[in-house]
Order: C-alpha cells, then sequence, then structure tokens
C-alpha cells in the first residue's frame, strides 16, 4: 500500500517537478469532468433515448392543431361528440357487445359537462337495453361514453387528453382509437385501466387473434390530480407516454387508415360494490401532420 513520506529541503527540486505535473493532471481532470457534466446534461444521443424522449410532452413544430377543447359551458357539443358507438342502436343507449365482459349500458345521461371538464358518470342501477340481437335485455350497470365519430377523424396525430381515471371495483376506464371506416382490427389503446390496479396499460392490436403489442407501467396514482396521456401516431411508429413516460413505442404494424377517438368508462363486475364511479376529462387536443 502507498506510504507517506516527510519532505525535505533535498526534495525542492523533486517538488518543483511533481508540482508541474500535478496541476498538468489536474487540468486534464477538469477538463474531462465538464466534459462529462455536459454529455450527462444533454444526454446521450442514441436511437433508444431519442425513441423515448421524442414526442413525449409536445406535437412536432411542423404539425397544426387540429382539433381542440376544454369543455366549457354546462352541456356537450353533439356537433362534434356521440354519446354511443356508431354501429349499435341510437338512444336510448348502447354498449359494447365486443367484448362479452363489460356489464354497462351506455347511456347519454351519464355524460356531463361541469366545471370545464367532462365527466363519464357510472352507477350500479339496473338499467334496460339490448343484446347484440336488438331483444331486451337488463344491464346491472349504466356508464357515459364520447366518441369523436360525429366530426374527428384524423390518419396519423399527436393526441393529447388530459384526464383523471376512477379507481373502484370493476372499472375499465380508457381512452382508445378504433378506424373510421368501421373495421376492426387495428385499435390503438392509449390507456386503459383496471379496478384499483396500481398499472395502466398501452395497447396497439394488429390482428384478429388476439394479436397485440402493449406495454404496462406503473401509475398509481391516475385517480388523483390530472394527468397527460399522450399518443404520437406517424406512418412508421406509435409511441405512447403517460405525464411523458414512455408505455409504449412500436415500428410494426403501424395503422394507415383515418381513426376517431373513444373516451368511456366501462365495467366488468357485477357483484356488490361495483361499478361506481366518475371518469374525468379536462381537455382534448389533436395535431396532424401539415402534410400527409
Amino acid at each position: 500500500m502507498p506510504v507517506k513520506r516527510r519532505w525535505t529541503a533535498a526534495d525542492s527540486g523533486s517538488r518543483s517537478r511533481l508540482r508541474g505535473a500535478l496541476i498538468a493532471v489536474a487540468v486534464v481532470l477538469v477538463v474531462v469532468t465538464v466534459t462529462l457534466v455536459a454529455a450527462n446534461a444533454t444526454g446521450p444521443s442514441t436511437p433508444a433515448a431519442t425513441a423515448q424522449t421524442a414526442g413525449a410532452t409536445t406535437a412536432p413544430a411542423q404539425w397544426k392543431l387540429a382539433f381542440s377543447t376544454d369543455f366549457p359551458g354546462t352541456s356537450l357539443d353533439t356537433s362534434t361528440w356521440a354519446e354511443c358507438y356508431p354501429w349499435t342502436p341510437k338512444p336510448p343507449g348502447c354498449t359494447n357487445f365486443g367484448n362479452a365482459d363489460e356489464r354497462e349500458w351506455y347511456l347519454p345521461s351519464q355524460v356531463h359537462v361541469e366545471h370545464g371538464a367532462l365527466a363519464l358518470v357510472a352507477q350500479r342501477t339496473p338499467t334496460a337495453g339490448s343484446d347484440v340481437n336488438g331483444n331486451p335485455k337488463s344491464y346491472t350497470c349504466r356508464s357515459g361514453m364520447v366518441t369523436t365519430y360525429p366530426s374527428v377523424h384524423f390518419k396519423y396525430g399527436f393526441v393529447q387528453v388530459v384526464a383523471r381515471l376512477p379507481f373502484g371495483k370493476g372499472l375499465w376506464p380508457a381512452i382508445w382509437l378504433i378506424p373510421s371506416d368501421g373495421s376492426w382490427p387495428p385499435e390503438i389503446d392509449i390507456v386503459e385501466h383496471w379496478d384499483t390496479q396500481p398499472t395502466a396499460r398501452a395497447t396497439l392490436h394488429t390482428g384478429k387473434q388476439n394479436a397485440q403489442q402493449r406495454g404496462t407501467v406503473n401509475f398509481p396514482d391516475a385517480d388523483t390530480g390530472w394527468h397527460t396521456y399522450t399518443l404520437y401516431w406517424t406512418q412508421s411508429r406509435i409511441s405512447i407516454y403517460y405525464d411523458g413516460q414512455l408505455a409504449l413505442t412500436t415500428t410494426t404494424s403501424i395503422p394507415q387508415q383515418a381513426m376517431y377517438l373513444l373516451l368511456d368508462l366501462a365495467d366488468e363486475n357485477n357483484s356488490p360494490g361495483s361499478c361506481s364511479g366518475t371518469m374525468l376529462v379536462k381537455s382534448v387536443k389533436i395535431w396532424e401532420p401539415a402534410q400527409i
């Protein structure tokens, strides 16, 4: 191990030479340190880092804002929003017959606009509806949903939805996109959440045999405060972020057709205590490429 030694007068020449060498070494260390700090401040310029940060919070500069609302007033603009799926019977309501585990019947009465937010309200109340064939059927739960099918369709886009997702037994809030021509797949699930789980999920459905690409991230506070859910969709890539945190990114099986946006609060549980909560949406913004 190194041994300390005492300096004497005879060492003065060596000491001067050593001092000069130490100064040179110190200068080199300072330069290296400054370089490393600068590199860490800017972050590595690898493709992986770029894929995780590009589009996380802001739309590309050349894209145009095509749709924006913060839900003013006290009623929903039904020239923009529909309160039921376009492929199901018209009011008094509808449900998603494509998912056998959904227990809710959607009603316009469960959709409210108040205090600058859209509210989709789930209630455990027996509700008369119909089955997939149009026959009368009773549902244990009623809830609310909206879609932009009447007015807003886009092929590629930067979508930001500011929302608060409810946690509760059986609750299944979602923000998603499906093709405007009524086909399926594809489907882009920007976010889905179940019950009181501490995680949320983003999914790209690409095939009818349950083919999908999925990302699951910890998001335990989605039911408190406002959170931003972002989709960055180009011809060659989809990336989805929760408050800037990457949830899913892919460059394969990217949808190449016009789609529209859906916001809903489903329920998948019939037992007591289920189907009680409100999904709040503060704003929706959609940017589109200036040229396609």
